[in-house]
């Protein structure tokens, strides 16, 4: 599917939307350089052994920890897998983590062991000798021929992973990565012996840079800036990388930004709003918990002509393609549930969970749905790995401590 890449400089901060087929599939925007994001590489000081749940918590400094539970540790051999954390770990020890999902709520973020080193086309996987293609590569034979180039890259005790990014690319292209991903790694080593705990020894690559680092240049349309600097930063990267993508790359001009001239403010307001409204009038309610994502479809002012279920058939595939699409753009994950209007007959059940898993195929994050129960609810499970554009632009009411509601004068 082809897709546009959006940037927007606005009051400082970067923006990027993605678009898809005419539709804004994706928001992120720049977060502060001092926190602690998804994918950075810190060495921590264990504060707290916990064996009732088998974790531990980490000091990373200025008053932040994080939670690392017993199966993200590395170990050596199977006996030290199986080993309880209170034989592995004791306060104090010094310990280097990735961050795989940044905290958010009253949950802390959560680590590993494991660590990965991302690149455009190879993620370097140290302390693992073995090499893999990425599954969403479907050709044997082109699968083939990358697994015969990961197996003769300088290895240094790691493990390589080849991304989609990495169809047709040749020997020498893959080589030239490799090399200098194996630098970064060697880099973070030497710091990881120079540094004390608790310190950050490896921070994700800046939004620009990752976004176009991550995304496959075979269905890229364009890539679209209105600041001038920015501008000049993607190009130098995609030259360096991907010349291909770096030919697409254009400058907005104009009186108004990107982001109002596209409309695509609009779109970030309501992504604030808990209802969406669908094109037939009915709508939808999203709402964030701190345990799940609850999601309510109603018909609202659709009432369709004559036959009730044929009116709740379109709404709920109506709403099966909208709510696909909401949960990428607000970055929702977890355990979510949708209830969904009441269907009667089977095949119209069918209907609609094949609607909405045929949306999920383009969604770049791994999902697992469960099913429609009985009682109408489809339940699914979305990866999550930062927090949504909601928590990024908002903090709870300090008045009301985020319930959202007015006490009438009757009541007082």
């Amino acid at each position: 599917m082809s897709y546009e890449l959006l940037f927007s400089r606005i009051d400082g901060r970067l923006w990027m939307a993605r678009r898809e087929d005419g539709s804004i599939v994706e928001l992120r925007v720049e977060q502060d350089d001092d926190d602690i994001h998804s994918g950075c590489i810190v060495k921590g000081r264990v504060s707290n052994v916990l064996p009732g749940i088998q974790s531990a918590f980490l000091d990373i400094g200025k008053g932040r920890s994080v939670f690392l539970h017993v199966n993200d540790l590395r170990a050596t051999d199977e006996a030290i897998s199986k080993a309880p954390i209170q034989d592995r770990l004791r306060e104090g020890n010094e310990v280097v983590v990735q961050v795989v999902r940044e905290g958010r709520g009253g949950k802390r973020a959560r680590v590993t062991c494991n660590l990965t080193i991302p690149g455009r086309m190879l993620v370097l996987v140290p302390g693992i000798t073995r090499n893999a293609v990425s599954r969403r590569i479907p050709d044997y034979d082109e699968r083939a021929r990358i697994q015969g180039i990961l197996e003769e890259l300088p290895a240094d005790e790691c493990g390589w992973i080849a991304r989609t990014a990495a169809v047709g690319a040749d020997r020498q292209r893959l080589g030239h990565e490799a090399e200098r991903l194996l630098g970064v790694w060697r880099k973070l080593r030497s710091q990881e012996s120079e540094s004390a705990a608790p310190s950050v020894l490896l921070r994700e690559s800046d939004l620009l840079t990752e976004i176009l680092r991550d995304s496959s240049s075979e269905s890229l349309e364009g890539v679209v800036l209105d600041d001038v600097d920015d501008r000049q930063r993607a190009l130098d990267f995609l030259q360096r990388v991907d010349p291909m993508a770096a030919s697409k790359i254009r400058l907005h001009t104009g009186d108004v930004g990107l982001f109002a001239a596209e409309g695509i403010d609009a779109e970030v307001d309501k992504t604030l709003r808990p209802r969406v409204w669908l094109k037939s009038g009915g709508y939808v309610v999203i709402e964030e918990t701190e345990a799940l994502v609850s999601i309510d479809v109603n018909t609202g002012k659709f009432l369709g002509k004559r036959d009730f279920e044929k009116t709740v058939l379109r709404t709920n595939r109506e709403a099966a393609r909208e709510i696909a699409r909401q949960l990428r753009l607000r970055g929702l994950g977890g355990i979510i549930v949708v209830d969904l209007i009441d269907m009667r007959g089977r095949e119209d059940r069918e209907e609609v969970l094949a609607v909405f898993e045929e949306q999920l195929r383009k969604d770049p994050a791994r999902t697992r749905v469960v099913g429609i129960s009985d009682l109408g609810l489809l339940q699914l499970t979305r990866k999550w790995s930062r927090p949504g554009i909601a928590h990024q632009l908002t903090r709870p009411c300090s008045e009301c401590r985020g319930q959202g509601t007015v006490r009438r004068d009757a009541d007082y």
